[in-house]
């Protein structure tokens, strides 16, 4: 970790999968869907949520809830509320952190580095993923920006942001994430990427 420490001033980390497990925020979520569906169709909510749930992890998000809509063959008019059950519930624990990174973000930060969280998807969701989970403190001082209010990773553009605004450097610059698109927007930035899994391992 002493290396980075000394050849980065500035990290930049992706969120879901990074950070955090994104499974343990859509655990909650679908729960709440499937609560509010038995109210509104008598639907088993176990069985919206086993289904939400297998096909995420089969498939990924991609018309995950059309797919649920018509499986189930459910009225569209709920859609906008499910969601906005998505996009806004609020945990009723806080979604801890990877243990790893209460030790490597303290670190990096009393380093006085600049550290910002840059993510990908719907605003006010990755938001309310922000606002869920447990920080102890650690978002005071981390700087989040939402990829999607310029244009989603791998496009620099949300880097062009930051770089202006923070008077940051390319070649100070270190980007962590866990995907190929975290990867591609590294080198659209012109800045080093390193794995989650490398960064991790740096500071067992």
């Amino acid at each position: 970790m002493n290396l980075l420490i000394n050849k980065y001033e500035y990290f930049l980390f992706d969120l879901d999968d990074t950070l955090y497990p994104e499974i343990k925020y859509l655990d909650e979520a679908y729960r709440n869907i499937g609560k509010f569906l038995e109210k509104k169709t008598k639907i088993e909510p176990k069985s919206v949520y086993n289904f939400l749930m297998s096909n995420f992890i089969e498939n990924g998000r991609i018309n995950l809830f059309n797919n649920m809509f018509s499986f189930f063959d459910i009225d569209i008019k709920y859609l906008e509320s499910v969601l906005n059950i998505m996009r806004t519930y609020k945990s009723q624990k806080k979604i801890f952190l990877y243990n790893n990174i209460y030790k490597s973000l303290p670190f990096i930060i009393n380093n006085s580095k600049l550290v910002f969280v840059v993510t990908n998807g719907n605003v006010i969701q990755q938001n309310n993923k922000v606002k869920n989970i447990e920080w102890k403190s650690l978002e005071k001082k981390i700087v989040f920006v939402y990829a999607n209010e310029y244009k989603k990773k791998p496009s620099s553009k949300s880097f062009c942001f930051i770089k202006e605004k923070y008077k940051i450097e390319e070649e100070f610059t270190l980007m962590i994430g866990d995907s190929i698109v975290d990867k591609e927007y590294a080198e659209n930035c012109k800045i080093d990427f390193m794995h989650i899994k490398e960064f991790n391992a740096l500071n067992n």
